[in-house]
């Protein structure tokens, strides 16, 4: 019984497409959507004055004609609980790409990333791209 209810579920989610060659999002313009996520840990005490630079960068970013990003707090996330998690969504891997590039090479960025590193008051702990396999 245990491996007919396996095999029924994997061939459920062959069928839908959510295999790794099939999960492509054909239904995207150009491409599947992608998600990039950031996760920094910081101390309660220190998260104002780390969404006060993340404003800053906002800013900077708006300027660069970058699209705003987002910022979670952990609520009921397991390990996660109390981190902060930025999501910026891209159109798809190509516009990831160019606009990473775009980032990665500004001076006010690289400025605003050495800030942060030495103020000593965040970590960045992880990130994530994400591929948006909607059916």
């Amino acid at each position: 019984m245990r491996t007919h209810v396996i095999t029924t579920v994997v061939a459920f989610v062959f069928t839908l497409g959510l295999n790794p060659q099939v999960a492509r999002a054909d239904h995207h313009e150009g491409g599947p959507a992608v998600l990039q996520v950031f996760t920094i840990d910081a101390a309660a005490k220190d998260r104002p004055a780390v969404l006060e630079r993340l404003k800053k960068l906002q800013a900077i970013l708006a300027k660069e004609g970058q699209p705003k990003f987002r910022v979670w707090l952990g609520s009921y996330a397991g390990e996660n609980v109390g981190q902060l998690f930025i999501t910026i969504e891209r159109k798809n891997y190509a516009d990831f790409g160019v606009n990473q590039g775009k980032v990665m090479s500004s001076d006010a960025v690289s400025k605003w990333i050495a800030d942060i590193d030495n103020s000593g008051i965040s970590k960045l702990v992880g990130q994530s791209l994400l591929t948006d396999v909607t059916p």
